[in-house]
């Protein structure tokens, strides 16, 4: 159950004056979201509330560390049950990292267009500015679910995320349906899509509102943590796009009028997925409506793509775990409408500055790329940028987009010293059901072997926007957390394996010095690898079943050569793992 909190303000650091205190709602756990609300004037859903109020809060940790988050206007405080288009409550969230005494001082101003300001004046202050507090976090609880014992998941400087408490992430997600947020329970959602297929997988402590709805995507969310799948790609605005019925906003016109009750609803969602340990994908734009906002206002950086980003991360920056992705198949034109009008190189670079600007912790910021035959895009964005990572798009059916591109991306990255977070989060294909076994070489294993934090599926050109029950592919979710658990199990450091040369091994190789070495044979047969002297055990995995074999007693070698691993247990001309550790 969730305690209820009240604070009263310093009065060394709030004037006499300001008689509102925030009130927190929150366990008070390190790990865990705190939801900070203050009464202020009364707004609601019309542009000039999110355009003309400006709500920051700057955070001081028990190390004196300073973090500023942005808030919002959340109408009557609980309008995703109320659903409420007006109110006076206004609210901000933290994830706090580390136990012990925090401090808080709220800034809160009014002026014309002071959302998006470069500068804020003094006279714009009121209400409840100045008010400031302090309270106590908490150790983490190791025994939260999902993400809420591991803290915030984070770039790092390295190709793959860590969480605050260490752990690192190897994504296995959910790149279909795109239009996962088109779910007929939200408020102002005009869709038929409900998800009937889950309803059996949601439980009876599992969160709803309005007397029951959210069962069916909540239990979209149950059902994919228990196939292993720890990621979800979709939009969050597909107006003018291909879904076209999520966006945040009380219509796909009304850009500067956010919906409070949906989002309220959408957060519901979010939370749960942080309680499942399933990382969302944001993504902002596709291609179809990657200038919208430009579309709309005019320029090259509109004013309500700005308020845009502050309201997504003012309400979702928060979460544990996010990947925020600038656009889908960014670049890539459809020049037949103005919402599709591609974004250039600046562009980019500056809609993922301001985003990095907004959010609290360093979040792993990426852009996708498309067709699926080109990634010239990322060329621009190599060394000096915001992105920490990129959403790469190819063609399952060939290893040149798996395994040459992905490796290309993470080593050019590195050359230019900032270390892209690379997952191959659209293995394109045309048919519904793309073929187990080439996308199981093509896509999943190809990308791992090249040294990629991740992989998503995608099902089917149009497919992806009618999918509702996603039993229909289990047998890629089970492939993928089979992918997934020969990593994790066997305790290997996939963080620091790095992709072998092709002279090297057979197949495909990541190797940790001469201390693990994994090799992938694609099309089966007996390996070879270039080991030094030592001592090693040999392992065979199976990626169609997910079973491990042992050859049995470790193998000498007396100098370093190329060694046969003998070969596989049975179906040779199948793929295999080969693990090798040093004894």
């Amino acid at each position: 159950m969730r305690k209820l909190f009240f604070l009263f303000a310093l009065s060394t650091l709030v004037s006499p004056g300001y008689a509102q205190k925030a009130t927190i709602e929150g366990d008070q756990v390190a790990y865990q979201k705190l939801t900070l609300s203050w009464e202020g004037p009364q707004g609601n859903e019309a542009a000039q509330t999110f355009l003309n109020f400006r709500l920051e809060v700057e955070f001081t940790d028990p190390t004196g560390k300073s973090t500023v988050v942005p808030g919002y206007f959340a109408g009557d405080g609980m309008a995703g049950e109320s659903s409420a288009t007006e109110g006076n409550i206004w609210r901000a969230h933290l994830l706090p990292l580390i136990p012990g005494d925090w401090q808080y001082q709220a800034r809160f101003y009014q002026a014309d267009r002071a959302a998006i300001a470069s500068t804020i004046h003094g006279e714009w202050e009121t209400s409840f500015h100045g008010d400031a507090g302090e309270f106590q976090v908490a150790p983490p609880d190791g025994k939260a679910p999902g993400f809420l014992s591991k803290g915030k998941l984070a770039y790092t400087g390295g190709h793959f995320l860590q969480f605050t408490n260490g752990d690192y992430f190897l994504k296995m997600g959910a790149n279909s349906p795109e239009v996962f947020l088109e779910y007929s329970g939200f408020d102002g959602t005009d869709s038929d899509r409900d998800y009937p297929a889950h309803l059996k997988d949601w439980e009876e402590t599992d969160p709803v509102w309005q007397g029951g709805k959210g069962k069916g995507i909540l239990g979209v969310v149950n059902y994919l943590q228990d196939q292993g799948i720890n990621a979800h790609y979709f939009l969050l605005m597909n107006a003018y796009g291909d879904g076209k019925k999520a966006y945040p906003w009380i219509g796909p016109d009304a850009y500067y009028e956010y919906d409070l009750s949906k989002l309220d609803q959408w957060q519901q969602v979010f939370d749960h997925m942080m309680a499942s340990g399933l990382m969302p994908q944001f993504v902002l734009s596709e291609q179809e409506n990657q200038s919208y906002f430009e579309a709309k206002e005019g320029g090259v950086f509109a004013d309500s793509r700005k308020v845009y980003y502050r309201e997504m991360a003012a309400r979702f920056g928060y979460l544990n775990a996010v990947t925020w992705n600038i656009g889908e198949e960014s670049g890539w034109g459809k020049e037949s409408t103005e919402e599709g009008k591609a974004n250039s190189t600046e562009q980019r670079k500056d809609f993922a500055a301001y985003l990095e600007d907004l959010l609290p912790a360093n979040e792993l910021i990426v852009v996708h790329n498309g067709p699926s035959n080109t990634d010239a895009i990322f060329d621009g964005l190599l060394g000096d940028s915001p992105y920490t990572g990129i959403s790469y798009q190819g063609n399952f059916e060939d290893s040149f987009y798996g395994y040459e591109r992905i490796r290309h991306w993470r080593e050019q990255s590195a050359l230019h010293g900032q270390p892209w977070v690379v997952t191959y989060d659209e293995p394109y294909t045309n048919p519904e059901f793309p073929d187990l076994d080439t996308w199981r070489k093509n896509a999943l294993w190809a990308a791992l072997m090249a040294g990629g934090a991740g992989v998503e599926i995608y099902f089917g050109s149009g497919k992806d926007l009618t999918i509702q029950d996603y039993r229909l592919y289990e047998k890629y979710w089970k492939t993928m957390d089979r992918a997934k658990s020969f990593f994790l199990n066997n305790n290997l450091p996939f963080e620091k394996l790095k992709p072998m040369n092709p002279s090297e091994t057979t197949g495909w190789g990541l190797a940790l010095d001469s201390e693990e070495l994994v090799i992938y044979l694609p099309e089966g047969g007996k390996g070879q690898v270039i080991l030094p002297s030592g001592t090693y055990r040999i392992h065979w995995y199976d990626p169609r079943m997910g079973e491990m074999y042992t050859t049995g007693e470790p193998i000498e070698v007396a100098e370093k050569e190329k060694v046969s691993l003998g070969q596989a247990p049975h179906d040779a001309e199948n793929d295999w793992v080969v693990w090798i550790s040093r004894d």
